[in-house]
């Protein structure tokens, strides 16, 4: 069922917010620039959220570190 803003606000703050310091961490890790891991983790956000509208995920834990992973997959491919 989709989302109004402020529903996907408040669900944003409770349920992904508390992850960035581990999706930073992995962001790190996985990525050779640090100088790029603020604005990658705010891509990870801006999915998170667009996915949200349409269907808020089961599990949102998984689901953020699911997407991190692709955007960094896309990003290798360009």
């Amino acid at each position: 069922m989709p989302m109004t803003a402020p529903d996907v606000q408040a669900w944003f703050v409770n349920e992904v917010l508390p992850l960035e310091a581990q999706l930073t961490s992995s962001l790190r890790h996985n990525w050779r620039h640090a100088d790029d891991v603020a604005d990658l983790r705010q891509d990870v956000y801006e999915r998170v959220c667009a996915a949200a509208h349409r269907e808020v995920p089961d599990n949102p834990k998984q689901f953020v570190f699911r997407t991190a992973r692709n955007l960094l997959i896309d990003r290798v491919r360009r």
